[in-house]
């Protein structure tokens, strides 16, 4: 069963020194992309700076995407993975900033990360690097190949706290969960949302007697509300178009409350000329 951790410990970073590549995921707010890019020689271009900070020197690529991004969002997932019968995979979810290199602190922020690496951290073309603030680690079982099979058959494998089995395939999980008829309840547990709240498996929230409008209503509203910039511009927008077909005369705007307030204003100076 997946595990989550605040910040990254022993075994973790262990796990992590032991792989000869890792992934890299990003995406902008709107778009047709979903970028994923695999980074090697982690030895020479990954550093752990300390239990939720880590980075890496970015080399000169074709493309932009993780730096377009993270200039964006900031939104970033680092995947580390291993296979066989002990496989594993550990995300780093957390948010990303770019230091180039002309920036002033890039030689000094590739100086330190070189001594906490204790490996030279450096890679012909180096464009920049991505620190990357992590807000939380995630750990489960991967993908493995079973005893006996052809190699490259790759089988899923389950380890779940609440399975008194142990590792086992996927496959072979799932139907047991069937058999005992707990695979809803499974479902209904975990799959009703992904970790950003956003709401999923419709069938496990059927069984959590949620109310789709309000919940997709509440999922909406917190999408736009981390995009108050775009929110700010559209009304802003909007009152400049509204003012300009005013001037042009193909609508009238009535300012009603500077009417109420003036007319306030007239009584105001109606009595004070009566009393005098």
């Amino acid at each position: 069963m997946p595990k989550f951790h605040a910040s990254l410990n022993n075994d973790h970073v262990e796990f992590i020194n032991a792989q000869p590549l890792f992934y890299v995921a990003s995406a902008p707010w709107a778009g047709d992309h979903i970028n994923i890019s695999p980074k090697g020689q982690p030895s020479q271009t990954f550093s752990i700076l300390g239990p939720n900070t880590v980075a890496y020197l970015d080399a000169t690529g074709h493309g932009c995407e993780t730096i377009s991004h993270v200039y964006e969002n900031g939104r970033i997932t680092l995947l580390f993975s291993s296979s066989g019968l002990n496989a594993k995979t550990l995300r780093l979810f957390g948010f990303g900033r770019v230091v180039e290199k002309w920036d002033q602190h890039f030689n000094e922020l590739r100086a330190k990360m070189a001594s906490e690496n204790g490996d030279s951290v450096d890679i012909t073309g180096a464009r920049a690097i991505i620190v990357l603030k992590i807000k939380k680690v995630q750990t489960s079982c991967g993908f493995s190949t079973l005893p006996g099979v052809e190699e490259g058959d790759a089988t899923a494998f389950a380890d779940h706290d609440d399975d008194k089995d142990g590792r086992e395939t996927l496959e072979a999980w799932a139907a047991k969960k069937i058999e005992r008829k707990e695979l809803m309840d499974f479902q209904k547990l975990n799959n009703a949302k992904s970790l950003d709240g956003l709401p999923g498996l419709k069938n496990a929230r059927l069984a959590q007697d949620q109310n789709f409008a309000i919940e997709d209503t509440k999922a909406w509203l917190r999408k736009v509300s981390r995009q108050w910039d775009t929110v700010a511009f559209g009304v802003g927008l909007g009152f400049l178009i509204m003012i300009v077909l005013s001037l042009v005369g193909f609508i009238h705007i009535e300012p009603s409350f500077l009417t109420h307030i003036l007319e306030f204003q007239k009584r105001q100076m109606g009595d004070y000329h009566d009393e005098l």
